[in-house]
């Protein structure tokens, strides 16, 4: 019997999550005014619940063409170009989909064991607040919410965006003012969840030196947790703006101006490192012009410089298959126990 017990604790072992953040990596916000905790229905609405993985970043530079004379000789110098695109390998949407099922999964079921209703997007969609949004089926990835990601949300899961995009975007409102305290209000003050997880994997760096007439794309590559993404330029940001968050919060009611009464959220204090995931750690393209120089008596001195463009469109990063999804599914697994375990205290004070 001990000897069968020992096999089943090592293989839960084996594919468990490992802790990844530690408590120094989070960050906690306990916020309950007049006690909204405890006076707020015990039910929980789901705006959302995805992961958005970095699959893809490129970058590029260049310098222009030029043309000196001087007394003797004329040069003539042609522009260079560098451009890198950096693909992920060993992993793939199957493996994102996964790691978000099992996510979802373990924080629903860490909600209903204390007690708490999830409202269903159908039960939302019967108060005036949503009566212009749409109903999406989950499980399917998209690649329109932010450029070079795949954002992925839990299959079974239904949820509702106050807009799609001809591309294909998402947009659930509020833009740069939070409308989740007021949805609550709307929502006779439920508790409104955000679950959200950005992990990049790379940092492209171009430059561009028109003194020695070169160009270079330099990649760093990085996996990991970011508290905080800006969309547009795919790098750590500033709040303020339509970004990508990575945080798990429960908010309820609506204060003085768009406060709001209850609010619990964690959230990493900074990017978070995944370290022995991938092989490489940089990658470098440079492209620098070449110089032929001849020159004859009484004739005026040419320099023709090459600087044929370099294009370098598929650099693969390859990563260990079972340390990215560890990573993955630690991470979201630290996230949402604390961030469970933060809202269920909160609403016992």
């Amino acid at each position: 019997m001990k000897s069968l017990l020992l096999v089943f604790l090592l293989l839960f072992l084996e594919v468990a999550p490992l802790t990844v953040l530690t408590e120094k990596d989070i960050k906690v916000t306990s916020y309950n005014k007049k006690n909204q905790g405890s006076k707020a229905p015990k039910k929980v609405f789901i705006r959302g619940f995805n992961a958005l993985f970095e699959v893809y970043e490129e970058a590029s530079a260049k310098t222009s063409s030029r043309r000196s004379d001087r007394a003797n000789r004329t040069t003539f110098t042609s522009g260079t170009m560098t451009k890198m695109g950096v693909q992920i390998s060993g992993v793939d949407v199957d493996d994102f989909q996964q790691i978000v099922n099992e996510a979802y999964a373990n924080y629903v079921a860490q909600l209903t064991s204390e007690g708490f209703e999830i409202m269903s997007a159908d039960e939302a969609l019967k108060y005036e607040y949503f009566e212009d949004w749409t109903k999406v089926e989950g499980g399917a990835s998209s690649d329109a919410q932010a450029a070079g990601f795949v954002m992925v949300t839990p299959e079974g899961f239904e949820y509702l965006v106050k807009k799609i995009t001809a591309s294909g975007k998402q947009k659930i409102g509020g833009g740069f003012l939070d409308n989740t305290p007021k949805m609550s209000k709307e929502l006779e003050n439920v508790f409104i969840a955000d679950v959200n997880f950005v992990f990049p994997f790379v940092n492209l760096d171009a430059d561009s030196d028109t003194w020695t007439n070169s160009t270079s794309v330099k990649a760093k590559i990085d996996y990991r947790i970011e508290p905080i993404m800006d969309p547009a330029e795919n790098k750590a940001s500033l709040p303020g703006g339509p970004n990508l968050l990575s945080q798990v919060s429960f908010m309820s009611g609506l204060d003085i101006g768009n406060s709001p009464l209850f609010h619990a959220k964690v959230a990493p204090k900074k990017a978070v490192s995944f370290e022995g995931v991938f092989k490489d750690k940089k990658i470098r393209e440079t492209t620098a012009a070449q110089s032929d120089m001849f020159s004859k008596t009484g004739y005026t001195q040419l320099v023709m410089t090459s600087g044929d463009q370099k294009t370098v469109a598929s650099h693969f990063a390859e990563c260990d298959h079972d340390a990215y999804v560890n990573a993955a599914s630690g991470a979201m697994k630290d996230l949402i126990d604390t961030g469970v375990e933060n809202f269920i205290g909160m609403t016992k004070d």
